[in-house]
Parts: structure tokens; C-alpha cells; sequence
């Protein structure tokens, strides 16, 4: 019996033991929350709106780490955070979570934290290690994460949005000889635009300060960089201008999406007159204008976010109309090109073509009657787009309002009849009634050549 009774005892002490270190090892698991230890605390840079469900670290700005609670258990007194910081070991000891705590480190570098729980009786949790890295003091980061951009007449200064806080600021630079001084409130106004730059081509030389008081931070940048082209500018050389009937109509392009206003005001002898447009975001604009199909002069201006063009002058050439012109010449070859109504059919792939069987040599000449006395300014003429070889190389220009007597309104003018592709060539002089013009060529493109040729010829009026 005794054995018996032995036996059962060491069972029992046996039993007992195992229940004494299970109980044990439930009392410290649950100091851990959660037990997992690879998802008991999250690692974060956006602050937990309420308590998070598991411990949360953030590596918040201004060189700290935020340590943000969960719910712990009441069994929970004292929590213990050990860090190493400029070679000095740190031990902290916290007894509320309400509210997150806050741990400000020397050096943005990365820091091993320590954390352990403990309760009433000083019975310890595990140790949790946990990575991880401050993120710089705010205002240095806004300034060294500036990003810097011309726009059209100026510049852009964004900077990245890090709080709610604001962060006085300063732009500064010199324009015209004069010190030119932005302030702004970084966070408060993250995009800051310095305007009315208008000159392009001139690098400036901008200091942006942040004074940062909570933190004791005084910085200061230098960046150069030169504004962006005003739109005005771009749009400008695009100007052009064409007639439509007894209209005449300003071309532009606008490639650039911005609304801009195209003004013009065209003086001629019917007096002046002004059309205009707002805000158009065309890429291909017109405004037309209807000016009884006269000459004159057109002024125009563009203007854009900015600021306004300069006047851009033209001197307009109302085309005279071809209705009831004739065509005469020294000679022309039967059966090729077309003759003397292919110089003004508007077609530049058919053309006249002097004699050349049997030859005629230089000068050649032909003669267009307009039918009626035109104030005639100014000439245009385009070569036979399939030869380049043949065509002439001076000429002169004569007019008559009878067809009897003549008078040489300009001579010894060049004519490229080689050009690629071929183009208009125009030649303006000062205005003279006439209906009749002879242009006559006195000398061969290429020297061997006898003959001549010529697609196309034009005729305006002031």
C-alpha cells in the first residue's frame, strides 16, 4: 500500500509542476499582444487616428519616433523602451498610454528600440526589438525637397506637404536692380509662384528661407534658374495673315492649351478698324475682319497669363483678283506646260515655257493685263515645281496703264528658280496705278540655258 500511495504522489507532483509552469508561461505570453510577435507592432509614418489594435511606432519628422498604444491589458503597469543614442544607452519607463510617446533622437540613422511590458508584481513580458528611422527635422526636408519649375513668365516653388504646422517662409531675388522679397507660410501654402518674369533668356538667382521657431531650425537655399517663356512669346511668330474675299483674317497657333486674347486693328482707307478675340484655347485660331478687300496696315497683339505682346506690325497686300486676266509673251513653246493662262490658273504643275524649238534666246518676256487700272504694290511669282535647271535668274519690272508706254518700277531683281520645295517669291515697291505688268528676264538661271519657264505669277494692291 505504501508504494502504491508513493507512486501516486510523485505522479501528482509531477502533474502539479506542469500545470504550475504552463500556468507560468500563460502569465507571460500574455503581456505580448498580441502573442505573434511579428504582428504585435506596426511600423508606420501615418499616425493611428484612434488607439491601434496592435502597438504602433512612427517615424514621424523633426528627428523622433512616436510610439502610439493599443488597448492593454489592466494586468499592465509599466511599459520599458531601451534605445542607444549618441553612444549613450536609454532607458525609458512609461506608466500612461493615453496619449503617444515621444522620443527625440540626435541623428537621422537608423535605431534598434527594445520594448517590454511589466505588471503590478514585476513580472516582465518578452523583449521586442524593433528597426527603424526618424525622419529629418520638416523644414529641412521641405527645403531640400523643393521642386523648382519655370512656368510661362515666372517661376514655381512646390513644396512637399508634411503637417498642418506652419512654417514661415521667404523667396528671394533680385529683378531690375531692386531686392524683391515673397513671403509665404509653407503647409499653409505648399505651391508658391513668382510672376511677372518676362525675360527668359536671364538666369535669377532665388534664396528661399524657412524659419522653422518650434524646432530652431533657420535655413537657407540658393537655386538659379531662369522663368519660362511667356505665352504671349510663343504665340507671337505664329502670327500670319490671309485674305478670304473682302476679309482679311489673322492666323496663329496655339500649342500650349492656354487661353490667350488676340487683338488687331487694321487702318487703311476706309478707316480704322478693330475685331478681337478672348480667351481662346484654339490650336489653330483665326479672327477675321472684314476690310472690303483693301491693303493697309494691321496691327496686332497677344496677350497671356503674364502680361501683353508688343505690336506686331503688317504690312497688308490685298491679292488682285485674276477675274478677266490676260496673258501675253515674247514667245512660248506649243504643246508644253500649258502657255500664258497656266501662269495664273493656280495651278503650280502647269507653267509657261518659252521657244526653245527652234531657240530664242535671252531676254524673254510676258505681259498681264488686269482688264482695269489697279493700284498695283507688289509681285509674286513661284518657279516650275518639276525643273530646276531651266528657269531664269534676273528680271525687271515694268507696269503701263495703256499697254503703250512703260515705266520701270524696278529692275536687275533675282529670281531663284532652284529653290526646295519650291515657294512664293515676292518683291514689293512702291504703289503705282497700272494694268498692265511685263516682267521681263534678262539672264538664265544656269548659264547654257537659252530658254525659260515659270508656274505661277501674283499681283497685289495696297
Amino acid at each position: 500500500m505504501m508504494k502504491i500511495k508513493s507512486k501516486l504522489t510523485i505522479r501528482h507532483f509531477i502533474l502539479l509542476g506542469g500545470m504550475m509552469l504552463a500556468i507560468h508561461g500563460c502569465k507571460e505570453e500574455e503581456l505580448v499582444f498580441p502573442k505573434n510577435a511579428n504582428t504585435e507592432i506596426e511600423v508606420s509614418e501615418n499616425r493611428p487616428t484612434a488607439r491601434p489594435t496592435n502597438l504602433t511606432y512612427v517615424s514621424a519628422f523633426n528627428q523622433t519616433i512616436e510610439i502610439h498604444w493599443p488597448e492593454l491589458s489592466d494586468r499592465v503597469v509599466k511599459a520599458q523602451v531601451k534605445y542607444t543614442d549618441d553612444g549613450a544607452e536609454k532607458v525609458l519607463d512609461i506608466t500612461k498610454f493615453d496619449d503617444p510617446v515621444i522620443i527625440n533622437l540626435k541623428e537621422v540613422k537608423n535605431y534598434e528600440f527594445a520594448l517590454q511590458y511589466f505588471t503590478a508584481d514585476g513580472t516582465p513580458s518578452k523583449v521586442t526589438k524593433t528597426e527603424l528611422s526618424p525622419r529629418p527635422f520638416e523644414a529641412d526636408y521641405k527645403i531640400n525637397s523643393v521642386l523648382i519649375n519655370p512656368i510661362p513668365g515666372g517661376v514655381s516653388f512646390i513644396f512637399p506637404k508634411t503637417s498642418d504646422r506652419a512654417i514661415p517662409g521667404t523667396i528671394s531675388y533680385m529683378l531690375n536692380g531692386k531686392q524683391v522679397q515673397q513671403v509665404f507660410s509653407a503647409n499653409t501654402m505648399d505651391t508658391v509662384l513668382v510672376e511677372n518674369l518676362v525675360d527668359e533668356t536671364k538666369i535669377i538667382d532665388f534664396s528661399v528661407n524657412l524659419k522653422d521657431e518650434l524646432w530652431g531650425r533657420n535655413l537657407t537655399t540658393q537655386n538659379q534658374i531662369a522663368p519660362g517663356m511667356l505665352v504671349y512669346k510663343l504665340i507671337l511668330p505664329t502670327l500670319n495673315y490671309s485674305y478670304d474675299g473682302n476679309n482679311v483674317v489673322l492666323n496663329w497657333v496655339n500649342n500650349t492649351g492656354d487661353p490667350i486674347d488676340v487683338t488687331y486693328t487694321f487702318e487703311g482707307a476706309g478707316g480704322p478698324k478693330t475685331a478681337r478675340v478672348v480667351g481662346s484655347t484654339s490650336t489653330a485660331g483665326s479672327l477675321k475682319l472684314d476690310v472690303a478687300g483693301r491693303g493697309g496696315v494691321m496691327k496686332a497683339t497677344v496677350a497671356s497669363e503674364g502680361g501683353i505682346s508688343p505690336e506686331k506690325t503688317f504690312d497688308l497686300y490685298a491679292p488682285i483678283a485674276k477675274t478677266g486676266w490676260q496673258a501675253t509673251a515674247s514667245s512660248t513653246q506649243s504643246g508644253d506646260g500649258g502657255g500664258t493662262p497656266a501662269l495664273f490658273d493656280g495651278n503650280i504643275e502647269t507653267f509657261w515655257h518659252s521657244q526653245y524649238s527652234p531657240s530664242v534666246p535671252y531676254p524673254h518676256s510676258f505681259t498681264i493685263n488686269f482688264s482695269k487700272v489697279e493700284v498695283l504694290s507688289k509681285i509674286g511669282m513661284i518657279r516650275r515645281h518639276n525643273n530646276a535647271t531651266g528657269g531664269f535668274k534676273t528680271f525687271n519690272i515694268e507696269v503701263s496703264v495703256d499697254g503703250q508706254n512703260w515705266t520701270t518700277v524696278n529692275q536687275n531683281l533675282t529670281f531663284n528658280s532652284a529653290d526646295s520645295p519650291a515657294a512664293w517669291q515676292d518683291y514689293a515697291f512702291t504703289p503705282v496705278n497700272a494694268q498692265y505688268v511685263r516682267i521681263t528676264m534678262t539672264a538664265p538661271y544656269t548659264s547654257t540655258a537659252t530658254s525659260t519657264h515659270l508656274a505661277e505669277f501674283r499681283a497685289f494692291r495696297k
